[in-house]
C-alpha cells in the first residue's frame, strides 16, 4: 500500500496568513488605543476649557459688581479661549419680575420687570453663563447649578436686589471690557408710587425669574431664602414667594426674649403667695384640675434672653427655680444678699463679677456654668397682629353678641353685678377698660377670638375664662396709651387650675404690659394666668413690668422687669404651639430694590 504525499502547499500558506492576522490585530488594537486616547485627551481639553472659562466668569463677575455698584466707572477682564471656544452677549435671554400683594385685598403691583442678559461661553452643549450678577453652568438640557450667587441678600426680614443686567457686543474675544451704563432706583421710589415706601406692610413679596438656568436660580432660592420655591418648567420660570409659614410657637421657659434685643433683670423682691421665696418655678396644668397653689413647684422655670440677664438687683433668699441663659451676659452680683439659681448659668459673653461668684449662686450639685453661642431666636408678629385685628374690624362680627355694642363692651344700664359674658365667636374691640367689672369668656362650647385695637387695663376687675376652650386675644397697640396690657393690684386674668393654655395674648415687637401696680398691705398681687407671646423680633422696644404681681404660665416679650413678683412657668405649654392659626407671618419688611445696567464689549 502506498500513502499518499503530504500537502505540502496547504502547509505552506498558512504562515503569511497568520502573519497577516497579526498585523492587523495590532494595526487595529493601534487605531483603538489611538482613538481611545485622542477622545480622553479631547474630554480632558474640554474639561480644562471649561474650569478655565469658569475662572474667568468668576472674575468678570467680580468686576462687573464693582462696576454696576458704583465702585468703578470701567473694569477688563481677560477670558480663558481655547480653539473652537467662544463668549458672547446674549441681552435679550431671561428676565426678572418682582411683585408684592397686598394681603388685605389691594391687589399686585409690580415693582420691577426686567431682562437680565447674559454673557456666554459656549462649548459644545455646555454653558457657563453671567446672569443677574450670578455666574451659572449648565449642560444644555435644563440641567443648570450655581457657580457664584447672583446679587440677592436676603437676612432678617430685608431684601436687597441690585440687580444687574448685561448689554453689549453680540461676540466677545479674549478680553472683555466692563463700563458702567445706567442704575434705576424701584424701591423705595415714593416719585414712582406713593406706596413704595418701608416698611412694607401687610403684603408678600414674589420673585420670578425666567431662565435657561430656572432651575439653579430655584436651588439658590432654596438654599439661602426661608420662602415658598415653586417651579414652572414648560416655561423655564421659578418663583420665590418671601412668605413663609410661622415658626414654632412652644413656650418652653418662665420668660424669654428669643431675639437679639431684650433683656431680663431684677430690682426687688419676690413675691407669691404659694411660695414667697419664688422668682421663677413650675407646676403643670395638663391632666388635673389643681391649681398652682395645691401642686408642689417643681425647677423648670427657665429665664432665656437675648441680651443679658441681671439678676444682682433681687433680694437674697429668694430664688430662680431654673436656669438661666443668655445671649449676652449674666450678672449675679458678689457676696451674700443676693438670689439664688436652682438650675444652670448659660452665657455668651460673660458671667460676672466672676465664674466663681456665677458658680457660688448656683444651689443644687448638679447645676453648672457655661459659655454658650447664643440663643435660638424667632420673628416678631406685627403683621399677623394688625391684619387681624384690621380684618376683624372690616369684618365687624360683633352683631352675634349682646355684649359688645359700638365696638364696646355693654354691661348693660340696669346690670346690678357689672358682669358681661362673651361666647364662643371672633369679635372686635376698640379697648379694655374695666373698673371694678367682670368679664367672662365663655368657652363651654368653642374657642373666643377677640381682636384688641389699642389696649386692655383692668383696676380691681377680673377676666375669668369658663369652659374648656381657648381665649385668643390680638393686641395691636395702636393709639397714644403707654401699656398694651395693665392690671392693677387687686385685678387678676385668671380660670380654674390655673391652665395657661387657656388664655393667650398675641402682641406686635414693641409690645408694653405691666402685671401689677405696686403697693402691698391688704391689697392681693395682679395676677395673670396664661401666655404673653409678643416676640420683638430684630429691634423691638417691648417690655413687660412686673410690679406685685404673678404670672402662672409663659412670657415671650421683649426686656422683662421683676420690680416685686414671681414667673410661675405651666409646664402644659411644652406641649402644645401658642400660634395655631394658619396665618403666614411677612417675613420681608424692607425692600431695596435697583437694576444697574453694564455694557460689555471686546
Amino acid at each position: 500500500m502506498v500513502s499518499e504525499p503530504p500537502d505540502i502547499g496547504n502547509r505552506g500558506q498558512s504562515s503569511p496568513l497568520g502573519v497577516i492576522l497579526i498585523l492587523a490585530i495590532v494595526v487595529s488594537g493601534t487605531a483603538l488605543t489611538v482613538a481611545l486616547g485622542a477622545e480622553a485627551f479631547g474630554s480632558t481639553q474640554d474639561q480644562l476649557s471649561i474650569e478655565r472659562a469658569e475662572k474667568s466668569m468668576t472674575q468678570l463677575d467680580s468686576q462687573a459688581a464693582m462696576v454696576a455698584l458704583g465702585n468703578s466707572q470701567v473694569q477688563e477682564v481677560s477670558l480663558a479661549v481655547s480653539s473652537g471656544d467662544s463668549y458672547r452677549v446674549a441681552e435679550n435671554t431671561g428676565w426678572m419680575d418682582v411683585t408684592y400683594t397686598n394681603l388685605t385685598g389691594g391687589g399686585s403691583t409690580t415693582i420691577m420687570n426686567e431682562s437680565m442678559g447674559a454673557i456666554v461661553y459656549d462649548n459644545d452643549d455646555r454653558e457657563i453663563a453671567y446672569q443677574g450678577g450670578g455666574v451659572w453652568r449648565s449642560d444644555g438640557e435644563s440641567n443648570a447649578v450655581m457657580v457664584s450667587p447672583p446679587e440677592f441678600h436676603y437676612r432678617e426680614a430685608t431684601l436687597t436686589l441690585p440687580l444687574v443686567t448685561v448689554s453689549g457686543d453680540e461676540s466677545i474675544d479674549g478680553r472683555a471690557v466692563i463700563s458702567r451704563n445706567t442704575s434705576q432706583a424701584y424701591f423705595p421710589n415714593e416719585s414712582a408710587n406713593g406706596n413704595f415706601t418701608n416698611p412694607l406692610e401687610r403684603s408678600e413679596v414674589e420673585v420670578t425669574v425666567q431662565s435657561d438656568y430656572y432651575r439653579a436660580w430655584g436651588t439658590f432660592f432654596e438654599q439661602r431664602t426661608t420662602g415658598n420655591v415653586s417651579y414652572d418648567h414648560p416655561n423655564s420660570r421659578v418663583t420665590v414667594d418671601l412668605v413663609t409659614p410661622l415658626q414654632a410657637s412652644d413656650v418652653n421657659s418662665a420668660a424669654a426674649s428669643l431675639a437679639a434685643s431684650g433683656t431680663f433683670e431684677v430690682n426687688g423682691a419676690a413675691k407669691s403667695v404659694c411660695r414667697a421665696d419664688t422668682y421663677t418655678d413650675s407646676y403643670n396644668s395638663s391632666g388635673t384640675s389643681d391649681d398652682y397653689c395645691s401642686q408642689t413647684p417643681d425647677n423648670k422655670g427657665d429665664v432665656i434672653y437675648g441680651n443679658d440677664i441681671d439678676i444682682s438687683g433681687g433680694a437674697g433668699g429668694d430664688n430662680f427655680y431654673g436656669s438661666l441663659v443668655s445671649g449676652g451676659t449674666v450678672k449675679v452680683g458678689n457676696g451674700g444678699g443676693k438670689p439664688d439659681v436652682g438650675g444652670d448659668i448659660n452665657y455668651t459673653t460673660a458671667c460676672q463679677p466672676s465664674i466663681a461668684d456665677c458658680q457660688s449662686r448656683i444651689t443644687t450639685a448638679s447645676g453648672t456654668v457655661n459659655q454658650i453661642d447664643g440663643i435660638q431666636k424667632r420673628g416678631a408678629l406685627d403683621y399677623l397682629i394688625r391684619s387681624t385685628v384690621e380684618e376683624a374690624d372690616d369684618s365687624n362680627g360683633n352683631g352675634g353678641t349682646s355684649s359688645i355694642s359700638g365696638d364696646a363692651l355693654d354691661y348693660g344700664a340696669a346690670s346690678p353685678s357689672d358682669e358681661v359674658t362673651i361666647g364662643p365667636g371672633n369679635y372686635y374691640l376698640d379697648r379694655i377698660d374695666a373698673s371694678g367689672k367682670e368679664i367672662y369668656f365663655d368657652t363651654t362650647s368653642g374657642n373666643v377670638t377677640l381682636s384688641v385695637k389699642e389696649y386692655i387695663h383692668l383696676a380691681d376687675s377680673d377676666i375669668e375664662v369658663l369652659g374648656d376652650g381657648v381665649v385668643f386675644i390680638y393686641v395691636d397697640g395702636a393709639g397714644p396709651h403707654t401699656e398694651d396690657l395693665s392690671l392693677d393690684k387687686d385685678s387678676a386674668i385668671t380660670n380654674a387650675g390655673d391652665d395657661a393654655n387657656q388664655f393667650r395674648i398675641f402682641g406686635p415687637a414693641n409690645f408694653t404690659g405691666r402685671i401689677g401696680s405696686g403697693g402691698g398691705g391688704g391689697s392681693d398681687p395682679a395676677k395673670y394666668v396664661g401666655v404673653i407671646y409678643a416676640p420683638p423680633g430684630n429691634g423691638g422696644t417691648g417690655d413687660v413690668n412686673l410690679d406685685f404681681g404673678e404670672v402662672y404660665g409663659g412670657l415671650v416679650t421683649g426686656t422683662t422687669t421683676i420690680n416685686k413678683g414671681s414667673i410661675h412657668y405651666d409646664e402644659a405649654l411644652r406641649e402644645k404651639q401658642t400660634l395655631t392659626r394658619g396665618d403666614d407671618v411677612v417675613r420681608v419688611t424692607y425692600l431695596h430694590i435697583s437694576t444697574n445696567r453694564v455694557n460689555v464689549t471686546g
